[in-house]
């Protein structure tokens, strides 16, 4: 954006900020780079750079680099990148606390997990795995610039409270605000897949994608939706819970409790409620007789023919194409991406979907799994602490 666009935006800040960003995702992508080249390529005026990269230089985001060599004259500066410039902590909560300290750019340096715990314990043994992530920072001698939380829940945001987490018995609970009394650092709160979401964007299988779906397969079902480059939230910070979906007419009328109708029949649960019921009915399966019964021994049977199992893999397989065929006509996402506890039998659910959901909608988006794991929540939550802690940084991938 050249500085003739302000008349149009009719804001100035916004402006510098958009020119702070251009030049932060140049430097990032060239660098080092001189700061005639970065005016050369963003069309702006070496005085404007010159003015843009001064205070990016004071908050130690990018550094002056080398000398670069020359054809006469003056040697040009070089600008570079400091993705060490300071860390954050990502945590994911589901049945164990997740968490990484990574830099600016994503770099995973530390990982550490430890099982989740409910209710007040639950919150204190937050703190406590936060507050180690963040004495190994200390160890390397860098700062924390913030800490960034999937919650298994609805979030309301722009408060970062926990609506219902019920594997954590959490409700109605303002984790933002509890974390940064108990932290002093800045938090951000997202619903985890939401935070999968952008992970995947800026650094997985929906790297530069501006309109995509993250689907978690586990216990539950969700989705966390990207339009526009931005993830969306809803009315009621509940957009993606396709969880909720009727697959059916005669799932109406119905009373669902912990799980909604869709995760009822197709998530973990689901799985193995179905699976329970037809060995009690009476069918042959190798499953019969296994008192931990769980989602992943019944994939993992399907896998090797079991016939009861394969069946409950059809029934699941259909139910999930009800819902990404609804996903797919509602929001138009260029790529889907499968993640989850479950996202490991990919092999057994992509196929069959593909082939299902052709010619039933109108356009088919690209379904793919992740590439990242729950490694997609960590990343999320350091893009997400990344853009709100600064007017610069917007972690935006390039297109490549």
């Amino acid at each position: 954006m050249s500085n003739n666009d302000v008349s149009h935006t009719g804001d100035s800040t916004l402006l510098r900020r958009v020119n702070q960003s251009a030049i932060l995702e140049l430097i990032q992508e060239l660098g080092p780079i001189s700061r005639s080249e970065l005016a050369r390529r963003l069309g702006l005026s070496l005085a404007t750079i010159t003015r843009i990269v001064t205070p990016l230089i004071e908050d130690d985001l990018i550094y002056e680099h080398s000398s670069a060599g020359s054809s006469g004259g003056r040697r040009p500066i070089l600008l570079d990148f400091n993705y060490r410039a300071s860390l954050i902590v990502g945590v994911y909560i589901g049945r164990n606390m997740v968490g990484a300290l990574a830099d600016l750019n994503g770099t995973i340096l530390r990982r550490l997990s430890v099982p989740s715990k409910q209710g007040e314990p639950g919150l204190q043994a937050l703190v406590d795995f936060i507050q180690c992530l963040c004495s190994e920072a200390r160890e390397l001698g860098v700062p924390v610039r913030g800490v960034g939380v999937g919650a298994p829940s609805i979030v309301l945001q722009p408060d970062g409270i926990v609506a219902w987490a019920p594997t954590l018995g959490w409700r109605q609970l303002p984790l933002r605000q509890y974390l940064e009394a108990a932290l002093s650092l800045p938090v951000v709160v997202q619903n985890e897949i939401n935070l999968i979401a952008v992970g995947e964007r800026w650094r997985g299988a929906g790297r530069g994608i501006d309109n995509l779906a993250c689907i978690s397969l586990g216990g539950g079902i969700g989705a966390g939706l990207v339009i526009g480059g931005q993830v969306y939230n809803g009315s009621h910070h509940a957009a993606g819970e396709i969880g909720y979906l009727v697959p059916s007419a005669r799932f109406i009328g119905r009373t669902y409790d912990g799980f909604g109708c869709l995760e009822a029949e197709a998530g973990g649960h689901g799985i193995v409620q179905r699976t329970a019921a037809r060995i009690a009915a009476g069918e042959s399966s190798v499953l019969q007789g296994d008192r931990a019964l769980a989602a992943d021994t019944v994939l993992q049977a399907a896998r090797s023919g079991d016939a009861l199992a394969l069946a409950i893999v059809n029934e699941t397989v259909d139910y999930l194409t009800i819902a990404i065929a609804n996903l797919a006509c509602i929001v138009d996402p260029e790529r889907i991406i499968i993640t989850g506890e479950l996202a490991e039998y990919g092999d057994l659910f992509l196929g069959p979907i593909r082939a299902r959901l052709a010619g039933v909608v109108p356009a088919i988006p690209d379904i793919v799994l992740s590439d990242l794991g729950m490694d997609a929540a960590v990343l999320g939550a350091v893009a997400s602490v990344v853009h709100e802690t600064s007017d610069a940084l917007f972690v935006q991938p390039s297109r490549t």
